[in-house]
């Protein structure tokens, strides 16, 4: 079952950009659904699919692997060692994501992050490469015409993390684990009234501190960083829910739909019910 697909069209293709041509999301129940490398010799694209819910399982030369939430596999479509299926066994729904794009320079990429670092790759939800294509969900509509950069720009986002995903992390300075940190617990704790206060509060630091650091690591004030998560939040629940304005302001703990009201308007730029209503796409806060 799809749940969205966005067609992509791109606006004077350039060979040395990767090309996106569709990101969808859709639920799998059957074990019926089993794909094969080498029954797909034409197609002729690189397939990114990062499981929600549930788990899925992908074959190479290696043997199989499962992907439960939280991971994906990234592929050649018609590499004839490599499958992706529903597992026989399982009883849960398995919910993903995914995209489609190719060229010669996401081949190169592909065939290299492949070779040094396998298939399955590990990827938080919140990571850009995994926001930006739930992102799409938002664009109501199935064919979409993009520039080669932004579709490059989708491709290459989601390749850098991959590869980053997997190569050993530099230690971070203290500073960029303290703002770490704080935009984890304001993205963990959205429906609790969270202020820059408290957050100081939770972290064991000053205010003035943490709003020295976070605005010097991220260009952010942090009340300017919840404000723009709530939004955020407020979007996915009016296009994704059918919450009223009230239950979604009591979620993202404002006192009153008044006041949530007020915000969305100011930082998205149309009220709660227009945003609903509209084609907008998902706003970049």
């Amino acid at each position: 079952m799809y749940h969205w697909t966005v067609n992509f069209e791109t606006l004077e293709p350039m060979r040395s950009l990767p090309r996106l041509r569709v990101a969808a999301s859709e639920t799998q129940l059957d074990g019926a659904y089993h794909l094969e490398g080498r029954r797909r010799p034409r197609d002729n694209y690189i397939l990114f699919k990062y499981t929600l819910e549930g788990e899925g399982a992908f074959r190479d030369a290696g043997g199989e692997h499962r992907v439960p939430a939280g991971r994906g596999f990234l592929t050649r479509v018609s590499d004839p060692a490599t499958a992706y299926y529903y597992p026989p066994e399982a009883r849960d729904p398995w919910t993903f994501v995914w995209a489609a794009f190719d060229g010669p320079t996401a081949d190169a990429a592909v065939d290299e992050l492949v070779g040094r670092y396998g298939h399955v790759y590990r990827l938080p939800r919140e990571s850009p490469a995994v926001a930006q294509l739930m992102a799409f969900g938002g664009l109501g509509r199935a064919n979409h015409e993009v520039t080669a950069a932004e579709g490059a720009q989708v491709a290459l986002v989601l390749l850098l993390e991959l590869a980053r995903s997997c190569q050993e992390p530099r230690r971070e300075h203290p500073v960029s684990v303290l703002v770490r940190r704080a935009q984890g617990l304001v993205r963990e704790r959205l429906s609790r009234g969270l202020d820059a206060t408290r957050l100081a509060a939770e972290l064991g630091v000053s205010r003035e501190h943490l709003s020295r650091v976070f605005r010097e690591q991220t260009g952010a004030a942090p009340y300017q960083y919840i404000v723009r998560q709530r939004m955020l939040e407020a979007c996915r629940l009016l296009r994704g829910t059918g919450l009223t304005n009230k239950e979604i302001a009591a979620r993202l703990g404002y006192a009153t739909p008044a006041h949530f009201a007020r915000s969305f308007k100011a930082t998205v730029g149309a009220t709660p019910g227009g945003f609903r209503a509209s084609a907008m796409a998902m706003p970049v806060l």
